[in-house]
């Protein structure tokens, strides 16, 4: 049996073309992060370690191969496990507030 992540934040997705691709830029914009992509049918439930998550919106649109709207994230995601910052470049999922981001996502707080 695989080992749990620690602290795990991030989206649950309705299955389809922006859960792939939510999926895929999830890995891009947290390098270095341990990222669990379970795919449970009609739902994609995405874990990130360590208690921040970020996501971007140009990471998704390249991964979709159009323009994308973060609204458009709202519509698929049911549900998300922590705490979540909206913005119409960048989504933040975490555990607890912080006043600063960790290294490498300065925008996301932005």
């Amino acid at each position: 049996m695989a080992d749990h992540i620690i602290d795990p934040v991030g989206p649950v997705l309705q299955s389809g073309e922006v859960a792939r691709a939510v999926a895929d830029a999830v890995v891009i914009d947290n390098e270095g992060r341990r990222v669990d992509i379970r795919d449970r049918g009609s739902y994609v439930r995405i874990e990130v370690e360590g208690g921040e998550c970020v996501l971007r919106r140009s990471t998704i649109a390249e991964q979709l191969g159009r323009a994308f709207k973060m609204s458009e994230l709202e519509l698929n995601m049911p549900s998300f496990v922590g705490r979540i910052e909206t913005g119409t470049e960048v989504f933040r999922f975490y555990h607890t507030f912080e006043q600063t981001p960790a290294a490498g996502h300065e925008e996301a707080l932005s």
